[in-house]
């Protein structure tokens, strides 16, 4: 059984798949920037490594004797940068597949900046001569319903997504696609992109009602400009590259980018996708302080 090197095991989706592959039997190899923190996570059952992505080297010796591969990154102003680095790394040390986590609109013309770091770096994968597979979820619902966590006990919750639709994906959903691919492997999934998506479309309209049927009082979403949400994230000192993120994942949904459910996890898993009401019946503890107030 060969190994299955997980860049990014600690991460949002990283840690979900790593531990679904553990429990499938696969053998698993973590490459940590924290390698304490990717132990502690994980325990003694996974083989973690620590890399250094300024050090090339160390990069190409994580995935040495690797057969196939998980790549990821957190978003920070060096994603591209270190996403290329793995890929280089990963086709130098003779990695035959290699998994991208991408991002649903990435390789088309929307103006986003996430959308076209993706596209950088899954062009960079495209031109290597390994076998790839990229994986493109829209927005997490993860994340919006976090994002209400965090600002809906203040009553502050808002943005710029106006009446816009997205189809959040569950990241465990998301975790569980790129199991199947990576387990499957090449012969079934080489050379393919897999556009993924929850159930249906939401609107931060619609999330609010779920949030206040869980809560048993009225849940707002307050509709600002993006001048006005970047000046809000701005005054509760969010950093400018993490402002520009959430406001473009707020112009994805406002302009229904992700309003179009499609089958690709149905087709991976042979299970239905979570619903972001489902996400939200499981979390309404984390909004417990608004309840009080």
């Amino acid at each position: 059984m060969s190994i299955i090197a997980i860049a990014g095991g600690t991460g949002t989706v990283g840690s979900k798949l790593t531990r679904q592959l553990v429990e499938s039997g696969a053998r698993v190899r973590v490459l940590s920037r924290n390698p304490d923190k990717a132990r502690a996570l994980f325990g003694a059952g996974v083989n973690v490594v620590g890399v250094d992505f300024d050090d090339a080297k160390s990069l190409q010796q994580a995935f040495e004797g690797a057969g196939k591969a998980f790549l990821s990154t957190a978003t920070s102003a060096h994603q591209v940068r270190d996403e290329k680095a793995l890929i280089d790394a990963a086709v130098d040390a003779g990695v035959p597949y290699l998994v991208g986590l991408s991002v649903g609109g990435a390789g088309g013309r929307i103006a986003s900046n996430v959308l076209e770091w993706h596209t950088e770096i899954d062009a960079h994968l495209a031109s290597k001569n390994v076998d790839w597979t990229l994986l493109r979820p829209t927005t997490f619902s993860d994340t919006l319903v976090r994002l209400a966590s965090n600002f809906v006990p203040k009553g502050v919750w808002g943005g710029a997504a106006e009446d816009g639709l997205v189809s959040a994906i569950d990241t465990r959903d998301v975790a569980a696609c790129a199991a199947v691919v990576l387990l499957e492997g090449a012969e079934r999934h080489g050379h393919r992109i897999y556009e993924l998506t929850g159930p249906a479309p939401v609107s931060m309209d619609d999330v609010a009602a779920l949030l206040a049927e869980g809560l048993g009082r009225p849940v707002t979403y307050i509709r600002r400009s993006a001048e006005e949400q970047r000046a809000f994230y701005a005054a509760i000192g969010l950093p400018p590259l993490s402002i520009d993120v959430l406001l473009g994942l707020d112009h994805l949904a406002r302009t229904n980018v992700y309003a179009t459910p499609t089958a690709g996890v149905m087709a991976l898993t042979s299970q239905a996708p979570r619903s972001v009401a489902a996400l939200v019946r499981e979390r309404i503890a984390d909004f417990a302080p608004a309840a009080k107030a």
